[in-house]
């Protein structure tokens, strides 16, 4: 059962993220060419905003999450109800703390916004929407946990698909004719709710306990248990929101709200390709719950180097894809010359997507194993490095300054999580482990650069054949490379083992 749901979680999120991505892109370019540049730039510092409120969610999610997969092996229908009665009354209290935190910054929001000429009205009225659309998808969301946490995570992609191509597609068709963002705005709230209906049905018809129990009376041991965990994961999600939220709001505050748009239609790059890959960690982690929960710590030892293994493979590829593609994508092929980043700022734009990529495995551990109180220290540590070099940075190297902070962040959570779990999991040191995803961050840099000086060469005028060309040798050249150098090693070998061994189980 569980190799039959990794199948499908992987597939459908991937899938999912796939569908999500082209529209995406086809959005994106009619609002940087209808409306501008800086209304992209708008979307993105708003958007952090309105995250960095998100943290009074308080890591509720994943501490639920987390106690379901016990919850769900035992099969135990009254633990499983009371955390989701919890869950619902929880998240009800943090749709109205969003609502009141967000509109109460409402006449402030303009602080962020540097050299721009929208009008401040207009800007009020996007962020008042967005605000709304953050605080219903509180109030509708919640029954996903289950989902989740059942491994049928494809649900949930499916949903998140349908809303997101619903509201691409509001974008495009409304922007296009009418040219007014703020209706397609509305049109995506109401998609997303009408979608979110469609997964609450779905849970009440597979759960009907849930609402047969629905006035269980939550436990206050568990409810103890829960918020002990949320007390730690509070400054994990504060700590995560600082650290992802911070580079567009020093730009725009620093630089400029362009600069910020020239920035998001990068990050709609780098970023589309991360939610490919953690679509497929995420379809990864329920399964990486029940089988910590069973003890094996020898497993968990291997099934972490085989994941990172496989994950090198991918991130290889994506840095040599962004490093000798992005830009080139971006001027001959989606928006144009004009909405260029320096060569340096894009390499360092990989470097950063190749390194969130590769934390993932190790990520998914650390949180499966329940380290929530060790993950806040190194998440905090992350946070206050990145705000503290990006600010430093942000005046001498402007837009390059702000990734360089995220940089040194990334490398610190990779540090810090691999001790956490090694020492306090699987008891062992962690040496091994560290020089061996050194070994291939140095040599996916390596390869990057060999892409960009190839890429760079193949032919000085843009055709069709150049991007195609300059595809392949992103690809090739990483993938065969690797091939060669771990073809016969340990690690590749058990990568084979357990994709045989999941195939075997499927069938």
């Amino acid at each position: 059962m569980r190799a039959k749901n990794i199948g499908k979680n992987s597939f459908f999120s991937v899938f999912s993220q796939v569908l999500i991505i082209l529209a995406g892109f086809f959005s994106q370019r009619v609002i940087n060419l209808k409306l501008g540049t800086e209304l992209v730039g708008l979307n993105g510092v708003v958007s952090n905003v309105i995250a960095v409120f998100s943290v009074t969610e308080l890591g509720l999610s994943t501490a639920i999450v987390f106690h379901l997969y016990r919850a769900l092996a035992d099969a135990k229908e009254e633990a499983i109800a009371s955390l989701m009665n919890l869950y619902r009354k929880a998240y009800l209290a943090v749709a109205g703390v969003i609502a009141i935190l967000g509109f109460g910054f409402l006449p402030f929001v303009h602080f962020f916004l540097r050299e721009n000429h929208l009008a401040l009205s207009y800007v009020r009225l996007i962020y008042a929407l967005w605000v709304a659309k953050t605080v219903f998808g509180y109030l509708l969301s919640y029954k996903r946990s289950i989902v989740i946490a059942d491994q049928r995570e494809y649900i949930s992609s499916l949903a998140v698909m349908a809303a997101s191509i619903l509201n691409y597609v509001s974008v495009i068709v409304i922007v296009m004719i009418w040219g007014k963002y703020e209706w397609a705005l509305v049109a995506s709230i109401i998609f997303e709710a009408l979608i979110n209906v469609f997964v609450i049905l779905y849970v009440d018809k597979t759960y009907p306990y849930l609402k047969k129990l629905r006035k269980l009376p939550v436990e206050k041991k568990l409810v103890s248990s829960v918020f002990g965990d949320v007390k730690n994961l509070f400054v994990t999600r504060i700590a995560q929101k600082l650290l992802s939220c911070t580079d567009n709001l020093i730009t725009a505050s620093f630089i400029s709200l362009s600069i910020v748009g020239f920035y998001s239609n990068y990050c709609l790059i780098t970023q589309s390709l991360i939610n490919v890959l953690q679509a497929l960690s995420g379809a990864l982690q329920p399964t990486v719950g029940n089988l910590i929960v069973e003890g094996d710590k020898k497993r968990d030892e291997e099934l972490l180097g085989v994941f990172t293994f496989a994950f090198f493979f991918l991130s290889a590829i994506v840095l040599c894809g962004v490093a000798g593609m992005a830009s080139l994508f971006v001027g001959e092929i989606w928006l144009g010359d004009a909405f260029l980043l320096p060569k340096w700022t894009v390499f360092l734009c990989a470097v950063n997507c190749m390194l969130y990529v590769m934390l993932l495995p190790i990520g998914a551990f650390v949180s499966a194993s329940g380290l929530f109180q060790f993950e806040k220290k190194i998440a905090m540590a992350a946070a206050v490095v990145n705000l503290v070099l990006s600010l430093a940075f942000v005046k001498p190297l402007g837009l390059l300054g702000v990734l360089l902070g995220t940089l040194a962040a990334y490398v610190i959570l990779f540090v810090g999580k691999s001790y956490g779990f090694y020492k306090l999991h699987l008891e062992k040191g962690m040496k091994g482990y560290v020089l061996e995803m050194g070994e291939y961050v140095l040599l996916s840099l390596a390869e990057a650069l060999v892409c960009v000086y190839i890429t760079e060469r193949i032919c000085q005028s843009f055709t069709i054949w150049r991007f195609f060309l300059s595809g392949m040798i992103c690809i090739l050249l990483p993938g065969g490379l690797n091939f060669l150098l771990f073809g016969k090693s340990k690690r590749f070998g058990s990568l084979i083992g357990f994709l045989k061994r999941y195939k075997a189980l499927k069938k």
